[in-house]
């Protein structure tokens, strides 16, 4: 097997420009072509017989072939566009010399990039004359498609778009790799333009179809309906819907196709929904009101054979489906006046079932569901009062019912009261005065002594429980049975009954009674607590309790509890429970920021602690320096320090001050209060005629406390000032 040889052929040309004191020199690649055995099946592979790089060597020589400059292992890629080998600019040092250029140790290099590129060259000519054998199936494959084949048209669609994508990547494959305008052995070129061709067809019919699918589907529905094969046209007409979901037609094919099949209500919804809801063309809409009328024609018929049959209820539903596919269809052609005699027709025959049911119930002593069947007339009335308005014979039913009724509980209450069943009879009894009041049927003359009768012991029986509760100190529930018992007095005329009168006084004294023990427990309770509270020395909550125990007591006067003791241990305690009201009142005077009232009210405290004594009862008065030195309040203890500046007590209001800004207090707002005191000592000692030196006299009274500064200079600038050097 004969090697392919083929040759690789460059052309380059040197020059040398003079440019007066410069040498441009330059080294350009003319030509680069391949030659021999570059064919393969057709295809010229020159292109990817090229090698990726080429090495050289450059020299630049003088006239007598000396080498002037040389660069070596040049690189220059064959592929790129680049086709200058070299250039540069030199000086011309020697004027008139002749120099020349070489390029030497040309070597063509293949890498593994040129040889992968071969192969896939190759690769993509042997996959070019087997494309003709793809593209004639191709072919085939789209003449199997068949646009308007609805019930495969989706299968049609996705083959469609998988021969697209090969025809899309054929093309793209072959046209600009292998250049087919110049060179298409195979006429490949033709045929993927055929095959798009025929694939651009098949696209436009297919797109259509897809468009109208909805009509196409309800197309192939009504041949099959007029087929009457109304099973498969219903499967299409639903496909149709399931395209548009809005598409009339189907619908009201749909529509008759339920009418056909006696699913009437399901077939009135859809005429209803396409009539009300949906865009419908005249032709549609004709042919939705006939089915319509259809429909209500069907529904009076059903009515008229139910009715006929004593199907009552049955029939008024069939009319009132009629009335309602009337009312809500507008343009319907509907006879309202024989729908109302129709349906007045089966309302009175269901009206007289119901009564007839009834009377049979009332006959065979079946009280209770005779009652029902009369209820239940006298709403068909009420529901149907537009034909039944006259009728009286259901409310008659309910009062003999109700007669026979009121007979029974007398009877049943007859009984119980002879087996001393007293609360049962009375529950009878009570039943019976119920209807007696209700319905205007002749009463049972004895009804009110048997009631009378029976109520007696079950009062008894509350009056005497009743007591237990309140012997037990439940009062809630003593009264409750009182005012029960009181109203069943009444209602059963027991009101002069002795025995009764006793029961209740008897109560009433014991709920009396248990009251004051309950007031005195109270009142006796607070007392002690009171007691207990001054033995701790908490004078001001001892003085509550004390005024707690005595408005027990008030509230229940009638008991006439003496309340000396409390009020004697009130006024014992007063001047120690005031001194400490006033303390309390201190306390929220300087909470709510008011610390002038509460140097007042501090200064009041002190003189009744003193005036009343109230050391005697082992409480200790805080004096105001310690009370404001410890307060948290720093805002308030710097008021006190003025305070006792204003009344000239100027070593506590500067020990209280010291204190004061030893705990962090701003220095800054001391500044008047501090000049205020200089001032003021200042004179003091001026008065004194004291004679150490102002400066020794401020540090003495400022104790040279640095946060003192300016009181120092007060005094200082006050004294000079007094003396008359300032």
């Amino acid at each position: 097997m004969r090697m392919p040889e083929f040759t690789v052929r460059l052309e380059h040309q040197a020059t040398i420009a003079d440019g007066g004191d410069k040498l441009q020199l330059k080294v350009q690649l003319n030509k680069v072509d391949v030659g021999g055995d570059i064919n393969y099946r057709g295809f010229d592979l020159g292109e990817v017989l090229l090698p990726e790089e080429f090495t050289y060597k450059v020299k630049l020589l003088n006239a007598k072939s000396q080498v002037v400059q040389e660069l070596t292992k040049q690189r220059l890629s064959l592929r790129g566009k680049q086709k200058v080998m070299w250039e540069a600019t030199i000086p011309d040092t020697a004027a008139a010399q002749q120099y020349k250029l070489t390029v030497e140790d040309k070597l063509l290099a293949y890498a593994a990039a040129d040889v992968q590129r071969l192969r896939e060259h190759l690769a993509l000519i042997r996959d070019y004359f087997a494309a003709d054998a793809t593209l004639q199936q191709a072919v085939q494959d789209a003449g199997r498609i068949i646009p308007d084949d609805v019930d495969r048209i989706r299968l049609h669609e996705r083959s469609l778009q998988e021969l697209e994508a090969l025809h899309a990547r054929l093309k793209g494959q072959f046209s600009s790799k292998l250049n087919l305008s110049q060179n298409d052995p195979q006429r490949l070129k033709t045929k993927l333009e055929q095959l798009q061709h025929v694939l651009q067809e098949r696209r436009h019919a297919l797109n259509y179809t897809l468009a109208t699918l909805d009509q196409q589907y309800f197309n192939r529905g009504l041949v099959l309906a007029n087929s009457r094969n109304y099973s498969a046209a219903q499967a299409y007409f639903r496909k149709s819907i399931e395209v548009n979901p809005q598409f009339a037609p189907a619908h009201v094919q749909l529509a008759r196709i339920d009418f056909v099949n006696g699913y009437l209500p399901e077939a009135a919804n859809r005429l209803r929904d396409v009539l009300t809801r949906m865009r419908i063309d005249p032709g549609t809409e004709a042919v939705a009101m006939g089915l319509a009328h259809d429909i209500y024609s069907t529904h009076i018929s059903n009515g008229n054979n139910l009715t006929s049959r004593g199907a009552y209820h049955e029939a008024l539903d069939a009319f009132a489906a009629a009335r309602h596919l009337c009312s809500t269809i507008g343009g319907l052609r509907c006879s309202m006046p024989a729908l109302s005699d129709s349906e007045a027709r089966a309302a009175r025959g269901a009206y007289r079932a119901i009564l007839d049911k009834g009377k049979g119930l009332m006959a065979r002593n079946a009280l209770q569901e005779a009652e029902h069947a009369a209820e239940e007339a006298l709403r068909f009335q009420q529901e149907y009062a537009d034909v039944l308005h006259a009728e009286r014979d259901a409310k008659e039913l309910l009062g003999q019912v109700k007669f026979q009724m009121y007979l029974q509980y007398i009877d049943q209450g007859k009984r119980y009261l002879a087996q001393s069943n007293h609360a049962a009879a009375l529950g009878q009894f009570e039943e019976a005065l119920a209807l007696e009041q209700k319905y205007m049927f002749k009463p049972v003359q004895e009804l009110g002594k048997l009631a009378q009768r029976a109520a007696k012991p079950v009062l008894l029986a509350k009056l005497s429980q009743g007591y237990e509760e309140a012997r037990q100190n439940r009062l809630g529930s003593a009264r409750e049975l009182t005012s029960d018992a009181t109203a069943m007095q009444e209602r059963f005329g027991l009101q002069a009954d002795a025995e009764v009168q006793r029961k209740f006084k008897l109560l009433g004294e014991r709920i009396f009674t248990q009251e004051c023990a309950n007031t005195q427990a109270a009142y006796d309770q607070h007392l002690a607590h009171a007691k207990a509270l001054a033995k701790e020395r908490q004078y001001l909550a001892a003085d509550r309790a004390y005024a707690e125990a005595i408005s027990a007591a008030s509230a229940k006067s009638e008991c006439s509890i003496a309340t000396f003791t409390a009020k004697d241990g009130q006024t014992a305690i007063a001047p120690a429970a005031n001194y400490q009201r006033k303390l309390e009142e201190i306390d929220r005077l300087v909470t709510s920021s008011r610390y002038q009232d509460a140097i007042r009210g501090y200064n009041e405290a002190e003189k009744h602690y003193l005036f009343n004594q109230v050391n005697k009862f082992g409480l200790d008065h805080i004096s105001l320096f310690n009370y404001a030195k410890d307060n948290l309040r720093q805002t308030f203890t710097a008021s006190v320090v003025e305070h006792f500046t204003q009344l000239g007590e100027e070593p506590i209001a500067i020990q209280l001050l010291t204190s004061l800004l030893e705990k962090g207090y701003s220095k800054g707002k001391t500044k008047k209060v501090q000049e205020h005191l200089g001032r003021q000592l200042a004179v003091k000692d001026a008065i004194r005629n004291l004679k150490d030196a102002p400066k020794v006299l401020a540090a003495g009274h400022s104790g040279n406390n640095k946060d003192l500064k300016k009181l120092r200079k007060t005094y200082e600038k006050e004294r000079k000032k007094l003396s008359g050097q300032g």
